[in-house]
């Protein structure tokens, strides 16, 4: 019963009586921020991000250097696919929080979309910097590096996904693609091998 009503109580913070629930339970500006962000997080998972846009807006009214904020901000924007939007609020972060591996990474994933294929490359190697063990970095440098036409270094890089993440099918299938389009391609089918056999594995 507790929980329902918590939940219930949650659900009307993000709606029009929102300014009302506020003032009757006279919350300080912290427990607010703390309401918020749960309560965009939870958009932002479900993809409700009209609303997660809305509370980020709230938290940032009351703290306008939320890092944490401005970062949720910039994920509900990406999934309204905001992208100006997105990389205003990114970058807010990187300049609060240079160190930020998760604002460099989804600022190159923009970039990428947008065209901006050296800007993309420059974030995911800030991203990998930070965090070189994430595998998904080198991938997405990999395949950013492909589209530049650099396919020995998209080699690399998505050499260097495999070696950290070695069951993931698809990192084996791009590089597949890549060793093809080289002419390689006794290179190719083994990679393409293993990319079928990881995926048969799974079944």
């Amino acid at each position: 019963m507790i929980e329902k009503f918590a939940f219930n109580i949650l659900g009307l913070y993000a709606n029009k009586f929102l300014d009302r629930l506020e003032r009757a339970f006279q919350l300080d500006s912290k427990e607010l921020i703390e309401v918020y962000q749960k309560k965009a997080k939870a958009c932002i998972k479900r993809g409700v991000y009209d609303e997660a846009i809305l509370l980020c807006q709230k938290t940032l009214k009351l703290d306008p250097d939320n890092i944490e904020a401005h970062y949720q901000l910039g994920v509900a924007y990406m999934g309204n696919r905001s992208a100006e939007d997105a990389i205003s609020s990114f970058q807010k972060v990187l300049k609060l929080a240079p160190d930020r591996a998760g604002a460099h990474f989804r600022l190159g994933v923009l970039y990428d979309k947008t065209g901006a294929l050296d800007s993309a490359v420059a974030s995911y190697k800030k991203a990998i910097k930070l965090e070189p063990q994430r595998a998904d970095f080198h991938y997405t440098l990999g395949m950013a590096q492909d589209k530049k036409g650099d396919h020995k270094k998209a080699i690399e890089s998505l050499n260097k996904a495999i070696e950290l993440a070695p069951d993931e099918d698809k990192y084996h299938y791009r590089l597949g693609l890549i060793y093809d389009g080289q002419g390689q391609h006794d290179k190719a089918v083994e990679a393409f091998k293993k990319a079928s056999e990881i995926e048969e594995a799974e079944w």
